[in-house]
């Protein structure tokens, strides 16, 4: 068996250290931030919410790569004590705003207290949660979880605004732990949309009635892993012929593909191209070889 696909990247923004679900009111905040990004962007730290309608937001750019650091952000006028704040990280174009937003980190239904509070329950998508994977029918996720009582947690998959599909609910008992959550989406389509949604609460109201709920955004469903046999490729390849003089193999159809995967008869992937119709060919040995694309298309060649 032969499984092979084109593994894109995306942009990822998430808070490393869970931040607090009840926060002190203040005038000044800082909150550790993890991000992996495709290009020079700028990030964006956004408080917002709460009986007032509270806003203040910060924006730094960042060079292409990845980082962890520090961010700070000191609001004018600190937020009054109440419920219903959201605070927000997001990936930005350069110089963007928020309608080139790219990727983010949203945590709601955060609550402004007068004084420092324990924190008793609470739940998060562990940071090693993957933003770009191939469509499949099972999602799985691992949520850290902190509860006092018998708690829910459910996860959603969102494509845009559109909901594509939600887990059951996972009880977890009081204490602190992981748990596994499985996710079935029935294959969602390709995209860059998407979302996850993590509820965590209780009662009868929940998920929509929840103690608080966290979201990743700028998930990319690329397309599913294709499984081939040797049968398959002897079966529906076409035959092409290669100078005896020719350094490269030109596959036809496309002026660039975004893969070519050469493989041995005996199933072996020996070599692998991107963003091109053509591959090297002058370093085989002599012999026949398979050619697959990533627009599903098998070709046969023979070294001579």
């Amino acid at each position: 068996m032969i499984s092979f696909q084109n593994y894109a990247q995306s942009d990822k923004v998430i808070f490393v250290k869970d931040v607090p679900i009840k926060l002190k009111s203040a005038s000044s905040y800082s909150f550790f931030v993890g991000y992996d990004v495709t290009k020079d962007s700028d990030l964006a730290l956004d408080i917002s919410g709460g009986p007032n309608k509270f806003w203040t937001g910060k924006t730094i750019p960042v060079d292409k790569g990845k980082g962890v650091f520090n961010f700070q952000i000191s609001p004018k006028d600190a937020p009054i004590p109440g419920k219903g704040y959201r605070i927000l990280v997001s990936v930005r174009d350069r110089n963007g705003d928020w309608k080139t937003e790219r990727a983010a980190s949203v945590i709601k239904n955060v609550e402004i207290t007068k004084n420092d509070t324990p924190i008793l329950d609470d739940a998060s998508f562990s940071v090693l949660t993957p933003t770009s994977l191939s469509s499949r029918e099972l999602f799985e996720f691992d949520i850290n979880y902190k509860a006092s009582q018998p708690r829910l947690l459910q996860i959603a998959l969102w494509n845009g605004q559109q909901w594509v599909a939600a887990s059951k609910n996972t009880t977890v008992n009081p204490g602190e732990g992981s748990v596994k959550v499985t996710l079935n989406a029935g294959q969602p389509k390709e995209g860059n949309k998407y979302r996850y949604v993590l509820y965590y609460g209780s009662g009868e109201g929940f998920p929509n009635e929840n103690i608080v709920s966290k979201e990743l955004s700028g998930i990319e469903i690329t397309k599913a892993i294709k499984s081939l046999t040797l049968n398959d490729l002897n079966e529906q390849h076409i035959m092409l012929s290669l100078n005896k003089n020719s350094s490269v193999l030109t596959l036809p159809g496309k002026v660039s593909y975004d893969f070519i995967k050469i493989i041995a008869l005996n199933g072996e992937i020996i070599k692998e191209v991107t963003n091109t119709n053509t591959i090297p060919v002058s370093d085989l040995d002599k012999g026949a070889y398979f050619a697959i694309t990533s627009n599903d298309d098998y070709y046969k060649f023979v070294k001579i």
